[in-house]
């Protein structure tokens, strides 16, 4: 995934962590556990995408994760310890301190294609939410709107969830894959898109934070 320079488009905003009141117990519905970090210690499997690039850190511990991208840049903390063909992700999302514009500064998460592309769910500072995608270049499929559900504001906190299915098995199924992919923020739908199913769907975090810090706490993927 080229490392490329974040438009107007991807503009996003996410949470301060009061943690009793957004915690991902709340938020995520599987019965499954897939994937759970607390981000007390730090699971190699976390791999920076664009770490040789030096536009972005990732910093795990205590607790959380703290990301940080130069102006004009996002990057991109991959989970590559396991494929999540279907699954029920939420984590929690701290805005960073006051900031003078809010404009470009987002955060959220990412899901690989089954076409190749890079969807990313995010929650803007300015109080919008939207989908983004990468393939050979950026596209909207949900174009940042305003949602009453963000918790918007200096240090504040919200929980962003997203639930996609599996493809079906390949031998001795005629059901259709379902596409569908839903977003919500505090517990709250915001909106259905689609992609691509794909058996080797690959999960990871994302920011672009124009200079400004964000937190990730308490990572959850159940089915």
């Amino acid at each position: 995934m080229p490392l490329r320079r974040v438009t107007g488009a991807l503009m996003m905003s996410a949470v301060f962590a009061i943690a009793v009141a957004a915690s991902p117990a709340l938020a995520c519905k599987g019965a499954t556990s897939l994937l759970r970090d607390g981000f007390t210690d730090v699971d190699p499997a976390w791999q920076d995408m664009f770490a040789d690039n030096g536009h972005g850190t990732f910093q795990i511990g205590g607790g959380k994760v703290v990301v940080k991208t130069d102006p004009g840049y996002y990057d991109a903390l991959m989970y590559q310890g396991d494929f999540y063909p279907a699954g029920d992700a939420c984590v929690t999302i701290t805005n960073p301190g006051p900031v003078r514009d809010p404009s470009n500064i987002w955060a959220g998460m990412v899901l690989q294609s089954g076409d190749g592309s890079w969807y990313f769910p995010q929650i803007n500072l300015d109080g919008t939410a939207g989908v983004q995608r990468l393939s050979s270049d950026w596209l909207n499929p949900v174009p940042a709107r305003k949602f009453a559900g963000i918790k918007t504001g200096p240090n504040a906190v919200n929980v962003l969830r997203v639930v996609w299915k599996a493809p079906p098995p390949p031998t001795g199924s005629n059901t259709p894959p379902d596409p569908t992919v839903t977003m919500f923020i505090n517990d709250q739908q915001f909106i259905s898109f689609k992609i691509t199913p794909n058996a080797n769907r690959l999960f990871g975090l994302a920011a672009g934070s124009e200079g400004n810090t964000y937190q990730f706490t308490n990572l959850a993927i159940t089915q």
